[in-house]
């Protein structure tokens, strides 16, 4: 779901453009939707269409409100939904309508708590329960799982209506911080590249903190992105998932002093800016990172439905959950 993911599929203009003119043209079409309405499993073929909606749709919103969007080209939105399409462990959900695919959804079920990475109905077709009718298939599609989880935009008021009435209740405040600390770690601690041997205890600190197992997304993390741990007295005390990466990045520490160590060595180890989602009832760790100068970009709602643990520790959480 990110851009900084080193894809190789590239869009031309020429192909954006036949894109955007080809929903033109049934965009008054549209109107219609009702039970015509096909949900299926997305395809290769379907990577462009998605990409286009992902596009415009997180655009939309987002410009409408005064924030920036995380798919501000169609070309990077191809790019995720190639990512989520191709992979293994996702649900990809489409909508189609006379042949056209109008909306999308893709399911984390890398767990035994299942996440909802992303919805989007084009501009054109929304208003017409689309969005309604993907979540209740990812209903389905979890009923096996102890809990399904999400992060919305909190200034989204139809989709956090939209959850709620389908169940889903609100767990946590979020805000997506960016920025790059200055300081040294704290003395006892070193903050250095995961390693695949790291499993097991990075295994033990995540069903300690949040109650169950989220290895599966930390080996794809050791293949795409940049996984980081803490140690204190050759211990892994904190660890990141993807600190190239904050739609995919999430983080659990034993406690405070920890999770600082392990941000302020992640702004040692990566050149980037490093940006996360932050639960801020975490208030003393919220006011560290506003003293380090970290930049609220965002704020976003964790929701779930089903079993739910209260983290234990300090932590910070990926776009799903």
């Amino acid at each position: 779901m990110v851009g900084e993911l080193q894809w190789q599929h590239n869009v031309g203009t020429e192909l954006r453009t036949k894109l955007e003119r080809h929903y033109s043209i049934w965009a008054e079409m549209v109107k219609s939707i009702g039970m015509e309405l096909n949900i299926r499993t997305a395809t290769n073929e379907d990577v462009a269409s998605c990409g286009l909606i992902l596009h415009l749709a997180f655009t939309q919103v987002n410009t409408a409100h005064g924030f920036s969007s995380e798919f501000p080209s169609t070309e990077i939105g191809i790019q995720a939904a190639q990512f989520f399409i191709n992979h293994f462990s996702y649900d990809t959900i489409v909508a189609e309508y006379n042949e056209q695919v109008v909306g999308l959804c893709f399911l984390d079920k890398r767990s035994v708590v299942h996440g909802v990475a992303i919805v989007a109905v084009h501009p054109h077709a929304q208003g017409k329960a689309i969005g309604r009718r993907l979540m209740e298939t990812v209903l389905v599609h979890s009923k096996k799982a102890c809990s399904i989880r999400l992060l919305q935009h909190t200034f989204n008021t139809q989709s956090i209506a939209l959850y709620t009435s389908l169940g889903f209740d609100v767990k946590e405040l979020i805000v997506l911080l960016s920025g790059k600390p200055k300081g040294e770690i704290p003395i006892g601690y070193s903050v250095r590249q995961m390693m695949h041997e790291d499993l097991e205890r990075c295994k033990a600190l995540s069903e300690s903190a949040l109650g169950f197992d989220r290895t599966k997304e930390l080996q794809d993390a050791l293949h795409m992105f940049k996984p980081v741990v803490a140690m204190r007295d050759e211990r892994i005390v904190a660890y990141a998932s993807a600190t190239d990466a904050w739609q995919q990045n999430y983080g659990i520490a034993e406690n405070e002093e920890a999770m600082k160590a392990l941000i302020l060595g992640i702004s040692k180890l990566v050149p980037e800016n490093l940006e996360f989602l932050l639960p801020i009832r975490q208030s003393s760790l919220f006011r560290w990172c506003l003293e380090k100068k970290f930049r609220v970009v965002k704020p976003m709602t964790l929701m779930s439905m089903g079993e739910y643990q209260e983290p234990k520790g300090s932590y910070f959480t990926s776009v799903a959950f």
